[in-house]
């Protein structure tokens, strides 16, 4: 064996790291999030009325969608909806405020607590969810920093703020009559005299500090001197961790603005912008024959909450002038919060951050401005349901923006931030990326927008399911109390009627299509995608569990493995597959245990049981190692090195070969991650790997029963030599691997283990960890594959003594002359697995024929029968493994 090349692992091992941190610099982008309430497309760049050259130019340099929507028009069920992923169909979360969201959805992966796992600084402010402040209510474990401000008192003119204290102190007296202050407010005082405006400050230091700039230099740069000092107080108590700062993470910063929402306060400044007489209501003031009246909500109490709203009359018998000043204030509302999406987006450009950073604007549902002759939202209407989307990707612009008109919901942004950020989407997301249409946009990824909306509708108590196609709107309302009741249905047409106010007639053709459509979307609606379990986690025998194999690979041959995976669709799709298993594990904590009962024991016995609940914890960290070794994802190494701590802080070596083989991914994984752990922790681990190689020393150098428990220890002293440097301990593992060879394999191909026990199974695990070490010997492995002991036998002879009962060729009764009395007790104990006679699997098999074809490419083809993928390069993950590690092996 050549020990140079073996240690020349070690030295690439502390370039993983620097090497996988440079390629996640340029692919993972920082992320702006910027959520906007209440505010419909009612945009300049989507040729509305409203004065917006800051979100015009966002636009400008971006992707505009047309037709995008939200899953609920109402503000809380939206958007947890959108940081979940799930419909409020699935979470039953449908409210405004969702109280206690977090509790009741306590095991769903948020899209900032999963960003956060995969190694970006997450930060927040505003209302990103419905609830601003409270720990729980802004999941707010789950952020690196939240920001809370202090609570919005809506209004800043004395007068104002009197009057609406006296109206809500009258309404909890007596329940009736205005329970707020005016509607609107005009005051020509600063941006930040409101809390949105402090918003602003206080993302734009944020992103001063991201971007290395000091507060004083930002304050320094502001012209007005009112607005250095008022800015100045707004973010005096701004700061992001030094430490997070310096980690120098990709970041996703999410900064929710309130306005436009009621009531329509913004300094005056942006009120001047618009001539009231200009405004005029909306043609569309009738709703579709058949439109339930209380679906339509045509007495809008949120905005008759306000004291200068008359309570006893319909929006239809408001005077013009309430209706213009309404209309006004809305669009200076509307100026006004894009004034803070411009000091966003300069605080980018003047840090540098633009051409790294996606922003996301998005509004968390549409509003009627008299459409309808109503006022806010609450409805499956098109106005209410349809939002504004841009998203601005550096690395996808083109001159003067684009549009698309394909359908989206905003349920896709979890998954699409999901690709942009390349980390993978949890398993439990329930929308569909975005990124192909940002990459096309004529691309589509769905035929229809689903959104819901509960009603009164007469006398049931109904859930109004609706879907928008290319050119149509379909509602049904489905009785809650009876899902098979339909209480009442419409169906427009947009193409031809896009104020929505005429239905289709009943016998119209296309109801039927629009019908069974609407339903299948309800049902996928209701059924999540079910957390899969890791693909190489099949089903065993109780008090078992079978772990994915992993191999340590160095930074040439990891870097060949990430560049296959980019470039080549079966690697890709092998990828893919463990990108969802690990998904689902990204945070998981650990499980140590520090006495394993399991070496020895019967299946059956309950303290094996109870062991294997805790060492199962070994699949998941071969499962994320296998995700690391693919993509160098930050997450998955931040999950691993919990996890390697934890079990080294926990788990005392015993020396016991068969229990602590079950730490070969751990040891795998620390070898890729020793040098990103801080020293302390290092120095404690590398004590305890100490340990592990010291009791396992003796055996590999003395013991005089080599079986398949040998070939374990020898495995397990290479990785400790390997970890710590031992030159001495990687000499004894490679005179190991030959006493391993003269000792236990025999000239005919067959082996102690099948003598001794009567079985292939075990015949086939003690081949599998000397040919793994040889594997990582280089040019000197083939040799140590195929070196002979004076005897004849060898690790090639051995393996392809087992190729005719891989193929079905032969066959083997398993354990009938086994002289291990485990195994008769085993079988005592009613275990399929070591009954006496059952024949040997020849799927049992695969492993070996895996590391087998590595050596000897004339194996793939039992791989491929065993798999049956005969057409394929990569049958499995280990082949594709086999070709990244080929990288500088003599083939």
């Amino acid at each position: 064996m050549s020990y140079a090349h073996l240690f020349r692992l070690l030295n690439f091992g502390l370039l993983v790291l620097a090497c996988s941190t440079s390629t996640l610099a340029e692919d993972r982008p920082n992320i702006l999030f910027i959520a906007v309430d209440d505010l419909r497309p009612e945009l300049g760049c989507y040729g509305n009325k409203a004065i917006t050259p800051n979100i015009d130019r966002l636009a400008a340099d971006g992707m505009r969608f047309d037709r995008a929507y939200c899953n609920q028009a109402v503000c809380g069920a939206s958007r947890i909806s959108l940081m979940t992923g799930l419909y409020p169909e699935t979470t039953g979360l449908r409210s405004y405020h969702v109280k206690d969201w977090r509790q009741k959805l306590s095991g769903v992966t948020t899209l900032n607590q999963h960003l956060r796992r995969h190694g970006y600084l997450t930060i927040g402010l505003g209302k990103v969810y419905h609830e601003r402040v409270g720990h729980a209510a802004v999941d707010g474990d789950n952020w690196d920093h939240w920001f809370d401000l202090a609570h919005e008192t809506h209004w800043v003119a004395s007068d104002n703020i009197r009057t609406h204290y006296r109206n809500d102190k009258e309404h909890r007296k007596t329940g009736k009559g205005p329970k707020r202050g005016p509607v609107t407010e005009s005051v020509d005082v600063a941006d930040n005299a409101y809390i949105d405006g402090q918003r602003a400050d206080l993302a734009a230091e944020l992103i001063n500090q991201l971007g290395g700039r000091s507060t004083t230099e930002a304050a320094d740069e502001a012209t007005n001197p009112s607005e250095r000092k008022s800015a100045a107080s707004s973010t005096k108590n701004a700061s992001i961790d030094p430490k997070m700062l310096a980690k120098n993470k990709p970041f996703f910063l999410a900064v929710g603005f309130t306005k436009p929402h009621l009531p329509f306060n913004a300094p005056k400044k942006y009120w001047d912008l618009y001539q009231r007489e200009s405004f005029s209501m909306p043609p569309n003031a009738g709703i579709p024959t058949g439109y339930p009246v209380g679906a339509a909500k045509l007495d809008p109490g949120e905005i008759k909450a306000y004291g200068d709203i008359p309570t006893d009359e319909a929006p239809t018998q408001w005077n013009s002038e309430l209706n213009q000043r309404l209309l006004h204030g809305y669009h200076a509302c509307v100026s006004y919060t894009d004034s803070h999406i411009g000091r966003l987006l300069d605080a980018l450009d003047e840090n540098g951050l633009a051409e790294n950073t996606v922003v996301i604007l998005w509004g968390d549902h549409g509003w009627k401005l008299g459409d309808h002759s109503s006022w806010c939202k609450h409805t499956n209407f098109e106005v209410d349901t349809r939002v504004p989307l841009i998203i601005r990707h550096p690395g996808m612009k083109r001159d003067g923006g684009t549009r698309t008109s394909s359908l989206v919901e905003l349920i896709d942004l979890y998954p699409t931030l999901c690709d942009v950020a390349n980390v993978p989407p949890p398993s439990h997301l329930q929308g569909r990326s975005i990124l192909p249409i940002l990459r096309n946009p004529s691309a589509e990824i769905r035929d229809s927008a689903y959104s819901s909306y509960p009603a009164r509708v007469g006398e049931a108590n109904t859930i109004g399911h609706s879907i928008r196609t290319k050119t149509h709107r379909y509602t049904q309302w489905w009785d809650q109390n009876d899902a098979k009741s339909v209480v009442a249905l419409v169906a427009t047409d947009l193409s031809a009627d896009p104020g929505e106010t005429t239905s289709l007639a009943d016998d119209n053709p296309l109801l039927s299509k629009l019908a069974t459509q609407l339903r299948s979307r309800v049902i996928s609606a209701r059924k999540p995608p079910k957390r899969e379990a890791p693909a190489d986690n099949h089903k065993t025998e109780v008090g078992e569990f079978s772990i994915p194999d992993v191999s340590p690979l160095n930074s040439m041959q990891l870097a060949k493995l990430r560049k296959l995976v980019k470039t080549d669709a079966e690697a890709a799709a092998l990828a893919e597959s463990i990108q969802k298993d690990a998904a689902a594990l990204i945070g998981v904590a650990p499980r140590p245990i520090a006495v394993i009962q399991y070496e020895g024991l019967v299946n059956t016995d309950p303290n094996r049981i109870k062991t294997v609940e805790h060492l199962n914890q070994m699949t998941e960290i071969a499962v994320l190692m296998r995700h690391w070794q693919a993509t160098g994802d930050r997450g998955t190494a931040e999950t691993l090195r919990n996890l390697i701590f934890g079990w080294a802080s926990t788990y005392k070596p015993t020396g016991n070969d068969v229990n602590e083989n079950k730490f070969h991914p751990l040891l795998v994984a620390y070898l890729a991650l020793r040098d990103s752990f801080d020293d302390d922790q290092r120095r404690h681990i590398d004590a305890w790997v100490q340990q592990i190689g010291e009791l396992h020393e003796p055996v590999v150098a003395n013991s005089e029963h080599v079986t398949n428990r040998y070939s374990k220890s020898v495995r397990l002293l290479a990785m400790a030599g390997l970890i710590l440097q031992r030159d001495d301990w990687a000499k004894a593992a490679n005179e190991g691997v030959k006493r391993f060879v003269r000792k236990s394999l025999y000239p005919d191909g067959s082996s102690r283990d099948l003598k001794h026990r009567d079985s292939l199974t075990y015949h086939g695990s003690s081949l599998k960890p000397p040919m793994e070490l040889a594997m990582l010997a280089g040019e000197d492995g083939l040799a140590l594959y195929s070196w002979s002991s004076q005897n004849g036998g060898s690790l090639k002879k051995s393996v392809d003594f087992l190729v005719p009962y891989a193929m079905g060729e032969k066959t083997h009764a398993e354990w009938v002359n086994t002289k291990v009395d485990l195994d008769r007790r085993r079988a005592a104990a009613g275990i399929e697995k070591y009954r006496a006679g059952r024949l040997f699997a020849p799927e049992d098999a695969l492993g070996v024929m895996e590391y087998g074809s590595y050596f000897d490419p004339d194996l793939l083809h039992v791989v491929r029968h065993l798999t049956q993928d005969d057409a394929k390069r990569f049958p499995t993950w280990r082949t594709l493994i086999n070709a990244a590690a080929h990288t500088d092996t003599k083939q």
